[in-house]
This record gives C-alpha cells, structure tokens and sequence, in this order.
C-alpha cells in the first residue's frame, strides 16, 4: 500500500511499501491528536503523548526516493526565501517520526542554496548541535523590546512598535519636547530618554 500525504504547502508526499497495521496506527493517531483533548490524554507530550511508531521505511537513502522531489536538493529553489523557524521545526518533527534522525544518511546540504531541502537539512543538523550543547542567552536578549527606536535626524527620533509597524511615532527632544502622538508626557517620549 501507498500512504499519500498531502502537505499544507501543497507537496505531495507518497511513502510506499506499507502493511495495513502501519497505515491504520497512523490514521489512529492522527484522529487522536485532532481530539479536543488530547493534551489531557497524553500529559508526556503535548502532540503525539505516549504514542509512537516507527515507519517500516529504509535507512540507506533509498527514503530519498519514497519521498520525492521535496526531499532532494533542487537547484531551481536555490534563491528561495528563508522558511521560518516554525516551519523548519514541524518538518524537523515530521522527519523524526519517520525515522530520519540520522543525518549521515542523507545528502549534505550545499553550502549557498537555500532550496527546501537544503534549509531542512541545515535546520535539522543545528537543532541537533543545539540540543547537544546548551546555548549562551545574552542578557539583551531577555530584555522586552516594547519599542524600536532610531534616531532620524539630530533630536529627532522614531519610534515603532515592533508587533506592528504601522504604530509608530516621531519624537523630538528638543525644545519644546513632543510626540506625535499628542501627549506631553507619553510612554513614546520616556522610551526615547531611556534608551
């Protein structure tokens, strides 16, 4: 049997040679996680819980070729817009629960192509790096940003709100102090002075 798998970015993937126990523990699965509670029936893991599988599928690279072209590099993709990291971190996911953890097996990425493949690839490799080794968090890092301020001219500033960057204001702190919000002593004004 074939289990074909149609993506939410619309790519078809085929994943051949499956027995009907594996076809119907997938499907069994998947209904359990569009249950409303199914973080309640599974505490351990908030996506697939206790339940888990593994795909009869094989690891020398012939996965490749049951998954398509989505799966290999493609030159023509190479110029592609960053995926974001959410996307990169579902897909990771999904290679994971089909068994695609060891990366040995695959291509490696090229190093200045940003096609589908290659970002996942690159994505998966770092994700792997980083949950061997802690990462550093820089104290700015911690710090929320409730406003992005840069300076326009001399005493003249902007400032964008950075969830949505159509709110934004001209400071000026010269003499008289202002905001083109109106107020005289507004959160804009106070952001300025602190930065």
């Amino acid at each position: 049997m074939i289990l074909i798998v149609f993506l939410q970015n619309k790519i078809k993937v085929e994943i051949p040679n499956l027995d009907g126990d594996s076809i119907e523990r997938i499907f069994e699965a998947h209904a359990n996680f569009l249950e409303p509670n199914v973080s309640s029936m599974f505490p351990d893991n908030p996506i697939l819980g206790p339940f888990s599988f593994k795909l009869p599928i094989p690891s020398d690279g012939a996965i490749i070729d049951s998954l398509g072209s989505s799966m290999q590099h493609n030159e023509l993709q190479s110029n592609l817009p960053p995926l974001s990291p959410d996307i990169l971190k579902k897909i990771g996911m999904v290679a994971k629960a089909f068994g695609l953890e060891d990366l040995s097996a695959l291509p490696p990425p090229k190093a200045a192509c940003n096609c589908i493949y290659c970002q996942v690839i690159r994505a998966m490799a770092n994700d792997k790096t980083q949950t061997d080794a802690e990462e550093e968090i820089a104290e700015a890092d911690l710090k929320f940003q409730n406003w992005k301020i840069e300076q326009t001219a001399d005493k003249l500033y902007l400032v964008t709100n950075p969830l949505d960057l159509n709110e934004h204001y001209t400071v000026y702190l010269g003499d008289p102090l202002g905001c083109t919000c109106g107020k005289k002593h507004c959160e804009h004004i106070r952001e300025v002075l602190n930065s």
